[in-house]
């Protein structure tokens, strides 16, 4: 039922499809019992046969009709009145009498009739099977579609804190696999449950007005066949979430093999890494080998049951034929029903095992959706365009999970000022920074922008105005154009290359093989680590945002490209509020206000030279860096 209430929600847009799927399965199941019917029609009409069949050692029965007239009348019994309840059988005689009448079907036109109606019967069957089939599979590949980017935009919106409690391997086993594992659900099991069941009800009925006794006794052994299903069915599910779990576990060991290949090589871990890997293989392998064990002797144990039950059938109808109370066609009629009736109840089993490892998928998605996002958009909120007055940071504390990171940190930054934020790894001065565009929230105090609470701003009008380069260049396998004017295709040419003239990228964008059309690989891997930056930074111009964050945005530049670049810098810099976060002390000297922290906590600020006449933490620093 997880997996009901969960999609309903979605199945909502895709109703005219779903009604024409529930036409489509009603009118095959209305088919496959009109075929069933017509099985009298061909015995005794177009083949002659009678009652008078082949019976045992190759000596004929005779017809039941005289045994039937013979057999006195009793009182009509409760049976007697339930089977005339679902006597469909009778119904379908008198609609066939019908047909012959009104087309005027005689004993020579009968031969054609009857093998004509069975083929048109047969036809619609087909072609309700395939409106149901398509119907599902449009309802399914749109559900799921719409799930998995509902699911994927999701995960864009949470903040930093979502990102650093799950792997990005988990997360790509969600959006991939579990969502794919719905889609085959929806697609083609609930089709399934769907049609087989609707399919059996039909049969049932069918097969009470066939030979009313006979399939009572059938339908009460029948359920002893639940048994196995539902067993095979709760460890299938509890299986199929631990594998599911291995899964993740598997891409997660490989993502991180793949994005930290190089620190692997060069430790000369590849054999350590190849045995994690292989003991996660393992575990994954003996997990779904006690899946396909579950899965394989499902089918066995029911079958078995059923041919036990199918012999016991064929001793009960030998003495009720030799009785005079079942005729052969009946028979035939009825284990026709009953064989029919095993396809749909084969399909259902499939069905239970497959949804149940779909529940458990479901339930690890709407486990990924339903985590709260920590950063919120407030009703009512505002947009600015620039920063007229300042950026201050109010009494602002801040921790993960239980670690303080920043306690009290009271900071202003005036509108066009360039303040460099500098300290020993751990101070904070990253995790401030990302209060400025609300990758995080405070746990207390506020941040402000000329007075307004960044929470009172709207979310994508306050990142609109922050332009971020990062110590970890972030590129995506497109061209260098692309990447420069991420997600703006309608930016002209001339602004691209005048950004990547600004960040000095120009020169080696010219010498690369398509220039600015060349694909630069997954995470820029084809372009050496200076280049990388300088695409970052030629990026973060092009938004020409009038904030500016930059964290250790020339660190991975050569003296060389470091010079050049941090002049460009310091020219665009110009009327626009800048962080800077350099550990390097020799990139910050420019700047209009220097705050040292410590431990969380801002312990100095001022200008280069004020900060080294001090003679406190600044100058401590300065001279570990510039010492001989």
């Amino acid at each position: 039922m997880n997996l009901v209430r969960f999609l309903a929600h979605y199945v909502r847009r895709y109703t005219v499809w779903a009604g024409a799927a529930l036409a489509a399965i009603i009118l095959f199941a209305a088919a496959t019992v009109g075929i069933v019917a017509l099985i009298e029609p061909i015995f005794g009409d177009v083949l002659l046969a009678g009652d008078q069949v082949p019976g045992m050692m190759g000596v004929a029965t005779g017809s039941s009709a005289p045994a039937e007239e013979a057999a006195p009348e009793g009182p009509q019994t409760w049976l007697d009145e339930l089977r005339d309840d679902f006597d469909i059988s009778a119904h379908l005689d008198e609609s066939y009498e019908s047909l012959k009448r009104r087309f005027e079907i005689g004993p020579e036109e009968v031969v054609y009739f009857v093998p004509i109606l069975f083929v048109v019967i047969f036809l619609l069957r087909s072609l309700a099977d395939f409106l149901a089939g398509y119907s599902f599979q449009h309802i399914g590949l749109g559900v799921t579609t719409d799930i998995r980017n509902a699911l994927y935009r999701r995960i864009l919106e949470q903040s930093s804190h979502f990102y650093s409690e799950h792997p990005s391997g988990e997360l790509v086993a969600r959006v991939i696999n579990d969502v794919a594992m719905m889609q085959s659900a929806v697609s083609n099991r609930l089709l399934d449950l769907v049609q087989q069941s609707i399919t059996l009800l039909f049969l049932v009925a069918m097969l009470l007005s066939t030979d009313f006794k006979l399939a009572v006794i059938s339908l009460v052994v029948a359920p002893l066949l639940v048994i196995p299903i539902v067993r095979f069915g709760k460890g299938m599910r509890r299986t199929s979430h631990r594998s599911q779990e291995r899964m993740a576990d598997l891409a997660s060991l490989m993502a991180e093999a793949v994005r930290g290949h190089r620190v692997v090589k060069a430790f000369g871990m590849e054999d350590f890494e190849y045995g994690r890997f292989r003991e996660a293989t393992g575990r994954h392998l003996r997990v779904n080998l006690r899946a396909q064990r579950l899965a394989h002797l499902s089918s066995p144990v029911v079958e078995s049951l059923a041919v036990v039950g199918a012999a016991a059938l064929l001793v009960y109808a030998g003495r009720e034929i030799r009785a005079g109370a079942l005729t052969p066609a009946e028979l035939v009629k009825f284990l026709t029903t009953l064989l029919m009736m095993y396809d749909p109840i084969r399909k259902l089993n499939k069905v239970n095992l497959i949804l149940q490892e779909a529940g458990a998928a479901v339930q690890r998605v709407k486990g990924i959706m339903e985590v709260p996002n920590k950063v919120r958009q407030r009703q009512g909120t505002q947009r600015l365009e620039r920063v007229h007055d300042a950026i201050r940071f109010e009494d602002v504390s801040f921790a993960y999970e239980d670690q303080p990171v920043l306690q009290g940190v009271n900071l202003e930054i005036g509108s066009g000022e360039i303040v460099a934020l500098v300290g020993p790894s751990g101070a904070g001065k990253s995790t401030l920074v990302n209060l400025l565009p609300r990758f995080f929230d405070p746990v207390r105090g506020k941040l402000t922008i000329d007075g307004i609470d960044v929470r009172d701003l709207d979310l994508e009008g306050l990142r609109s105005l922050i332009g971020v380069v990062t110590q970890d260049t972030v590129l995506f396998d497109d061209t260098v154009r692309a990447n420069i004017a991420y997600g703006r295709a309608d930016l002209p040419m001339e602004s691209v290359r005048a950004a990547a003239e600004a960040a000095f990228a120009d020169g080696f964008i010219r010498e690369l093989p398509q220039g600015y059309d060349t694909r630069i690989g997954e995470s820029g891997l084809k372009l050496s680590g200076g280049q990388r930056q300088r695409l970052a930074i030629a990026r973060a111009l092009l938004k020409n945002a009038p904030i500016l964050i930059l964290d250790e945005a020339t660190s991975h530049l050569d003296t060389q490209s470091e010079v050049l670049v941090q002049k460009a810098l310091y020219n665009l810099m110009e009327g626009r509020t800048t962080l800077v976060i350099a550990h390097r002390l020799s990139t910050v000297k420019k700047a209009n206000r220097i705050v040292v922290m410590e431990a969380g906590r801002v312990v100095e600020s001022g200008t280069h030279e004020e900060l080294m006449a001090h003679g406190g933490s600044y100058k401590n620093l300065h001279d570990l860096q510039f010492q001989t």
